[in-house]
């Protein structure tokens, strides 16, 4: 139906006009569909609210090219195209289509929030022109590949390039995990691009897009060498390229290939000797892509001088002893029960249930595998693939295992995406033929759904956090700056003193969400520089700070004894010719 309002007579005249434009419309939507001669189109309808009355009522013909789309079997567009280059011929399957789509838009729902808004954190204050820590990290080419995008903090550029890394990495674990369903396609894009390590990578935007390249180079490596002949060389290269951007995604290597190793062994029913046969050249991959790290990362060090740090245990990297071990097996159930809210308190029990599902799915499959295959006949193999089940959790966290003095927290944890991939398998590979099979693919298909949607809402509560803090950080920066700048003293002496930590809390928001790093409800001013990035950043004002030994100096003097703290009219004073400004908590 179409409303046309009647107007001095000339209904007819309209009414003539839209039904020759609708009529024309008609046809040209059916030869789009019928010759298939586009692989894409556009349908736009236009509402005109008028009040004016009366109208007259238009009968029109039903829509034939919207019940033409429901009859298609399948979509042209997401059809199997061909594309040449170099006069080499590359099929783009529907899967890798629908996986690049579904990043996009998953990406979007999660993340637009982050990309379109000026989001700061504490180090992001030190990194508004940078890319953080690289070569004193032990991440030598991280420099590299932030700087494609260029060395400053854009929010939409670097998402935008991260989410392009995302959606590559995504279509190469659709082709190694050899999964052929839509539904499977979307749930892996989505699960990976709303995990909390991309949400606490975008808290650092400035060096997020290089963050995602690691992650796409671990998984080119291993593609790569599982598609090609020779790849094993160019994988060595992209695995060392990666290792060299960020130490912590290998991780993600080891969990892909714990998951074809699973699949090999419980899905496919491989027996021990072809397995070891085909998939032995992952030990020299690995090996070479971390010696190709350790002599890029000396040459390069040595060639500007650099030290590595002790921060994280990158300068300790050493075989542990039993009781270390032992500590390491503790430290990894602590971090994956805090991962998945095991022990969360009960604002997010919804997603600690989930995540208990998803545990208990992956043991039942495991077990209904090995027996309804009877894989007990081989036992050398199913030994194999139960202990690569095992060792997946424990991957996760493998650090652990190689320094006693590393901490994990969200940016370190991508590895543990992989479990929710693991299951993802089970229910494509190996839950697709009796009534039980379909049950369990239908409640995993649920969990895994719920997850998704958890993340994404997940993620736009932090961004909401960040803002808050961003606003809190601001106010209490302008402030402090209001009451230096109504010293009589200002501006002939300019060296400021910041002594001290300020909180400012907020009620009823804290404990939304698992904790994400880079994400916080309260400001982030921690350190005296941060007052001063402010200022110079946002407010385009500086001045100096003064030194450690200034502000030891300042400590012991009787004024600053009788000084009292923020937002107190008395925690601001002239000392030694330096303002010194007294926050709460030193």
């Amino acid at each position: 139906m179409i409303f046309i309002p009647i107007s001095n007579g000339n209904v007819c005249f309209i009414s003539g006009i839209m039904t020759l434009l609708i009529q024309m419309f008609h046809a040209t939507m059916e030869s789009l569909l019928v010759d298939q001669t586009y692989t894409t189109y556009t349908t736009i309808q236009v509402i005109l609210m008028i009040r004016l009355m009366p109208c007259k009522i238009i009968n029109t013909q039903p829509y034939q090219w919207l019940i033409l789309i429901f009859k298609q079997k399948r979509i042209p567009f997401m059809n199997e195209t061909t594309l040449k280059i170099f006069n080499r011929t590359l099929h783009i399957k529907k899967q890798w289509k629908i996986t690049f789509l579904a990043t996009w838009i998953g990406g979007m729902l999660a993340h637009a929030y982050r990309f379109f808004n000026f989001l700061p954190s504490w180090d992001s204050m030190y990194n508004f022109a940078g890319t953080g820590a690289t070569y004193s990290s032990g991440r030598c080419f991280l420099e590299f590949f932030s700087k494609i995008s260029s060395k400053y903090d854009m929010p939409w550029v670097n998402g935008a390039l991260s989410l392009l890394y995302i959606s590559l990495a995504s279509i190469l674990l659709v082709e190694l995990f050899e999964l052929q369903e839509c539904a499977s396609c979307v749930l892996l894009a989505l699960l990976i691009v709303s995990f909390p390590t991309v949400t606490a990578s975008f808290a650092f935007m400035f060096t997020a897009d290089g963050y995602m390249m690691a992650f796409l180079m671990a998984v080119l490596g291993i593609y790569l060498t599982w598609r090609y002949r020779y790849g094993i060389f160019p994988g060595i290269i992209c695995i060392g390229l990666s290792i060299g951007t960020y130490q912590a995604y290998i991780s993600v290597m080891l969990c892909i290939l714990l998951i074809m190793f699973a699949r090999d062994l419980l899905i496919k029913q491989k027996d021990f000797k072809s397995f070891f046969r085909n998939n032995w050249k992952y030990i020299p991959l690995l090996l070479g892509g971390f010696i190709f790290y350790k002599i890029a990362s000396t040459l390069i060090n040595a060639y500007y001088h650099i030290t590595l740090t002790e921060y994280q245990g990158i300068g300790q990297i050493h075989l542990l002893s039993l009781w270390e071990y032992r500590q390491a097996f503790t430290k990894v159930y602590n971090e994956l029960s805090h991962l998945f809210s095991f022990n969360e308190a009960l604002n997010v029990y919804w997603y600690g249930y989930a995540n208990r599902i998803v545990f208990a799915l992956l043991l039942l499959c495991t077990v209904y595998l090995i027996l309804k295959n009877k894989l007990y006949r081989q036992p050398l193999a199913c030994l194999t693939g139960i202990l690569c089940i095992i060792c997946l959790p424990l991957t996760v966290c493998f650090l652990f295992f190689v320094s006693s003095d590393v901490w994990y927290h969200t940016l370190m944890e991508m590895g543990a995406c992989f479990i929710y991939l693991l299951l993802l398998c089970y229910l494509e590979h190996g839950c697709v033929k009796t009534r039980f099979e379909k049950i369990i693919k239908s409640i995993g298909i649920v969990v895994l759904c719920y997850l998704s949607f958890y993340n994404i809402r997940n993620a736009n509560i932090c961004y909401n956090e960040m803002n808050l803090s961003y606003e809190k950080s601001y106010s209490i920066a302008s402030n402090v700056l209001d009451r230096i700048e109504d010293l009589d003293e200002f501006p002939e002496i300019s060296k400021v003193a910041i002594i001290g930590t300020y909180h400012t809390y907020s009620s009823n928001i804290g404990g939304t969400v698992p904790y994400i790093i880079g994400v916080d409800q309260d400001n982030f001013l921690n350190l005296d520089f941060h007052y001063f990035a402010m200022w110079n950043y946002c407010f385009g004002i500086q001045l100096d700070q003064a030194s450690s030994e200034e502000i030891a100096a300042i400590k012991q003097t009787e004024e600053y004894q009788k000084l009292d703290s923020y937002p107190s009219k008395n925690c601001i004073a002239v000392i030694h010719d330096i303002i010194v400004i007294k926050l709460p908590e030193e």
